[in-house]
C-alpha cells in the first residue's frame, strides 16, 4: 500500500487562520494537522507518500520535506491551479502503482488502515470508502450501501428529509491503481460528486467499511474545537505515537503584524500557538 495525503485546500471555512497557513498546518496541542496525518501512515506500516498540494505549498514541503526525519518516502503532486479531490491523482495515474490507502487532510482519526486494507481486499473492491455514524449526516457524504456492504449511492450534503442512512465518507478511500489509468478523468475532478458517481453506474465494485474508530472532521472552527479537546483528554493510537511539541518559529519567517479580532471571547478559545499562527494578538507576534 502506498498514501496519498490530499493536502492542497483553501480551507475557506477556518479563515482567518488559513489566509496565513494551508489548513494541513493548522495546529492541534501545538502540532500540525500535518504529523497525526503523516504519523497515521507511519503507523499502519505505510512509508511511501505522495502528497497533493497546492494553497501555500511551499510551507507544507519546508515542513515536511521528503519525510526522512519521520521514516518515510514523501513525493508532491504540485497542482498549479486547484483540481478539486482527484483531479491531480488522475494526471498522475502513472505514478500510482499500487493499492492506495488516499486520506483527507482536514481530518483527525484513528482509523486502522491495515483493517481496511484487509476488508477491501477480501471483497475484491477496486474503491472502498471508508465511512461512520454521524449525528449530522446532512453535511457530508452520505453513503447508502446494501447488506453485502456494497456502495448504492453517495449523496452529497443531502436534505434531511431524503436520508436513509447516518453513514458518512470520512474522506479516506482505498483504490486500485488500474482505476486511475482505466478512467479518463480531466480538470477539476472530486471524488464523491464525480468519480464515484460513475463508477457506480458502470457497476464497479465499491465498497463501504463501516468504522466507529475515531474520526473528526476540522474543516470547522467548531469541529477544530471538538478536535482538540477530545486530544486533551487522550485518544488511542493517537496521543502515544507524535513527538513532543516542536518549534513552529523555525518554520514561519513571516513578522506578523499587530491585529485585533472583534470578538474576545472567540480568541480565547483557542491556543496561544494557534492564535500565533493566525495573527489573532492584541501583540505584534514575531514568528
Amino acid at each position: 500500500m502506498i498514501g496519498v495525503l490530499l493536502a492542497g485546500g483553501r480551507g475557506k471555512r477556518l479563515r482567518p487562520l488559513t489566509d496565513r497557513i494551508p489548513k494541513p498546518m493548522v495546529p492541534l496541542l501545538n502540532k500540525p494537522l500535518l504529523d497525526y496525518n503523516l504519523n497515521l501512515f507511519r503507523m499502519n506500516g505505510i512509508r511511501h507518500i505522495f502528497m497533493t498540494v497546492c494553497y501555500k505549498k511551499e510551507v507544507i514541503q519546508e515542513y515536511a520535506g521528503h519525510g526522512q526525519d519521520a521514516g518515510l518516502e514523501i513525493r508532491y503532486i504540485e497542482e498549479q491551479t486547484p483540481l478539486g479531490t482527484a483531479g491531480s491523482l488522475f494526471s498522475s495515474s502513472s505514478l500510482i502503482d499500487e493499492t492506495a490507502a488516499i486520506l483527507s487532510g482536514d481530518a483527525l482519526t484513528n482509523i486502522s488502515l491495515r483493517q481496511v486494507y484487509k476488508y477491501h481486499k477480501a471483497k475484491k473492491a477496486r474503491v472502498t470508502i471508508v465511512t461512520t455514524p454521524s449525528e449530522n449526516p446532512e453535511q457530508f457524504g452520505v453513503c447508502l450501501s446494501d447488506q453485502k456492504g456494497r456502495l448504492l449511492s453517495i449523496l452529497e450534503k443531502p436534505e434531511k428529509a431524503n436520508l436513509l442512512t447516518n453513514q458518512v465518507s470520512t474522506g479516506i478511500y482505498l483504490i486500485e491503481p488500474s482505476l486511475f489509468s482505466e478512467y479518463k478523468f480531466q480538470g477539476e475532478v472530486d471524488f464523491a460528486k464525480n468519480v464515484f458517481p460513475a463508477l457506480i453506474a458502470n457497476n464497479e465494485p465499491i465498497f463501504v467499511y463501516e468504522t466507529n474508530a475515531y474520526w473528526q472532521d476540522i474543516g470547522t472552527f467548531r469541529q477544530y474545537t471538538l478536535a482538540e479537546k477530545r486530544l486533551k483528554r487522550g485518544i488511542p493510537g493517537i496521543n502515544s505515537m507524535l513527538k513532543q511539541f516542536y518549534p513552529l518559529s523555525k518554520n514561519f519567517s513571516a513578522s506578523i503584524s499587530q491585529e485585533k479580532m472583534a470578538h474576545a471571547d472567540w480568541m480565547n478559545s483557542y491556543s496561544s500557538m494557534l492564535k500565533k499562527q493566525a495573527g489573532i494578538s492584541f501583540e505584534k507576534v514575531l514568528l
